[in-house]
């Protein structure tokens, strides 16, 4: 940069930068540089790429107050999760976060604990709050959590499902197809014993979603599951021990177990190990979601790849084009990824040792 800039640059790097001098250094337009602040994904990569350095080199800040009080907006939108223990919920997030950053936003973010009144609550809250849009996970939600936002006026939508109900936008994947997926690969290294350990708590649609996934694969392959073969558990490493152990209990000749989360599958590897059983030659286990443990595992965890990362970009991206009155698509299917470690293999052909509570 040459000295006169860099003085120059020293002399207002104060916050009180205006944008036309942004402008004057990046040869453009106050417009464009307005652009670049508020919708950079229209704005060509060099032109943005000399206004960034404009706006670097001049110490330049926006003047959000001024804005938000002109446009009626608060600039920050607002998500509630089912929890925050999880990496797939943070993996989103981040990117979540990371898209709004870029056209300036703030994100608000609430957990529900699974809980539907809870989330009604922090729904409440964040349009109390004045929040521009909100992003909900799943389909199942109290009427009155719609009702909520809709009064406000404010764009939603939902996330980790790809089917929309009740005209709200979905961005997320096919949780039933996906577990069809992992379901029909099991059934093609031989299975044809299965167990489910599935988080099932009221608004894990998603879950619930995958359960129907196991079983319709198992109704086209002619196989019948027994509702005794289905474990319902919370989201918990030890839901998962504990699912695995009654399964057996109830039916030791169950030769593949497929659990609706990475943390349930966790918990069933270590409850096998603990019962003397190897994985996978006695027992194949898979999982769903596939969080950065899942590769460390030992064995590594067979499991479907949930692209949280692109779920939250996507996510941004369509509640802000709400936000600024662009229509937006009702359904967004991401891909997702069978990912297959050494957790999964053929059915084992010995008879396993007497199981003890």
């Amino acid at each position: 940069m040459p000295s006169s800039q860099r003085s120059k640059a020293k002399a207002v790097g104060n916050g009180k930068v205006r944008i036309e001098e942004v402008a004057r250094m990046a040869e453009v337009s106050p417009a464009t540089v307005s652009r670049v602040l508020n919708h950079p994904e229209i704005v060509r990569s060099a032109l943005r790429e000399k206004v960034q350095k404009a706006i670097e080199a001049l110490a330049y800040k926006p003047d959000n107050a001024a804005r938000a009080l002109m446009s009626r907006k608060t600039r920050t939108v607002g998500i509630v999760v089912p929890t925050l223990r999880t990496s797939i919920f943070a993996e989103g997030i981040e990117a979540l976060q990371t898209r709004l950053s870029e056209r300036n936003y703030t994100l608000l973010i609430a957990a529900s604990q699974y809980d539907s009144d809870r989330e009604l609550q922090e729904v409440r809250t964040l349009t109390d709050r004045g929040v521009d849009g909100i992003v909900l996970v799943g389909n199942t939600h109290l009427p009155e959590t719609y009702e909520a936002v809709r009064r406000s006026g404010i764009p939603f939508l939902t996330t980790y499902v790809s089917d929309s109900r009740d005209d709200v936008p979905a961005i997320g994947i096919d949780n039933e197809s996906a577990t069809y997926d992992m379901t029909r690969y099991l059934l093609g290294l031989g299975h044809r014993e299965f167990g489910i350990i599935a988080n099932t708590q009221t608004s894990s649609d998603r879950s619930r979603a995958r359960v129907v996934g196991i079983r319709r694969a198992l109704k086209d392959a002619g196989i019948a599951l027994d509702t005794s073969r289905i474990i319902k558990a919370n989201y918990s490493v030890m839901h998962g021990r504990a699912g695995l152990r009654e399964l057996l209990l109830r039916d030791p000749t169950i030769t593949a177990i497929i659990c609706t989360t990475d943390t349930l599958a966790i918990g069933a590897l270590a409850e096998a190990r603990e019962m003397g059983l190897r994985v996978p030659q006695d027992l194949s286990i898979t999982g769903f979601d596939d969080i950065e443990l899942a590769a460390q595992l030992e064995p590594p965890l067979t499991t479907i790849s949930m692209p949280a990362g692109e779920i939250g970009q996507a996510a941004a991206d369509h509640l802000l084009n709400a936000i600024d009155g662009i229509p937006i698509p009702l359904s967004m299917a991401l891909p997702y990824r069978l990912v297959v470690r050494a957790s999964t293999a053929k059915p084992r052909t010995r008879q396993l040792p007497p199981m003890q509570r």
